[in-house]
């Protein structure tokens, strides 16, 4: 058993630190190579939770990754942003773009542990799926501990209950926990007193999807239903889960 959790752990880091190299170039090339592609999902998934802050904001991003997020914080006028990310390689690419050190090489939760009550919002987006159980409590704990009087969390993780939840799953060697509505609201109301969980929408849609995706939706809710089992109610139309928490209750 013991070798097997080395080996377990010596696969994680290996994998951690290759992550730029490896999994972000297979999985999402096109974004690397042109990170202000994402704008267009950031305007329909975040600008409404964005909105409420003031510009003058402090902002911290967990799990960086090519840094497009905290590129189009600032072209919203945010200035005080930094992130942190284990990969080096993420750490390099998201520098090169925002400026020398705005990203941080380092553990999210350690970053945000030495930083308390420092953070307006923090936001981490497909990090949480990445940590073995016992380390999401922490974690969550952790960005409690960082905001301040009044802050906001935003978190987003893959929805296990979208139509092609088994390939998010598993597309990543480092998923390591997978949520639903349901488990992730269980999870954050363990830190939060405040959770409002929404599925997420796609950025910039095409005329077909304009056309075809409400109905196509419409129909397939209806198609569940008459299958039975409580189907009809899930949030199989969104990949993500987006869930904005605050008042926390849990800071350590």
């Amino acid at each position: 058993m013991g070798g097997e959790t080395h080996g377990g752990t010596r696969l994680r880091d290996e994998l951690q630190r290759s992550y730029h190299e490896g999994q972000a170039v297979i999985a999402s090339k096109g974004v690397y190579e042109a990170p202000q592609s994402m704008w267009p999902y950031y305007e329909a998934n975040y600008r409404r939770t964005v909105s409420e802050l003031p510009k003058g904001s402090m902002v911290v991003e967990v799990g960086t990754g090519h840094g497009s997020l905290l590129a189009w914080l600032r072209s919203l006028g945010f200035t005080r942003v930094e992130g942190v990310d284990a990969s080096p390689g993420d750490v390099t690419a998201a520098n090169r773009m925002l400026g020398a050190e705005v990203v941080a090489l380092g553990d999210g939760e350690t970053y945000l542990r030495a930083r308390p009550c420092l953070f307006d919002f923090v936001v981490m987006k497909a990090v949480l799926e990445h940590l073995p159980k016992d380390r999401l409590l922490p974690m969550l704990g952790a960005i409690a501990a960082a905001l301040g009087p009044n802050g906001t969390a935003l978190i987003e993780v893959p929805n296990m209950d979208w139509l092609a939840a088994s390939h998010e799953r598993y597309m990543d060697l480092t998923h390591e926990v997978g949520f639903t509505r349901e488990s992730l609201r269980t999870l954050l109301l363990l830190v939060f007193t405040s959770v409002e969980i929404r599925g997420s929408q796609p950025g910039g849609p095409s005329r077909t999807q304009r056309w075809f995706r409400r109905p196509l939706v419409w129909l397939l809710r209806r198609i569940f239903y008459v299958v039975g089992e409580g189907a009809s109610d899930v949030l199989f139309e969104s990949r993500s889960l987006i869930a904005i928490a605050r008042d926390p209750k849990l800071t350590d």
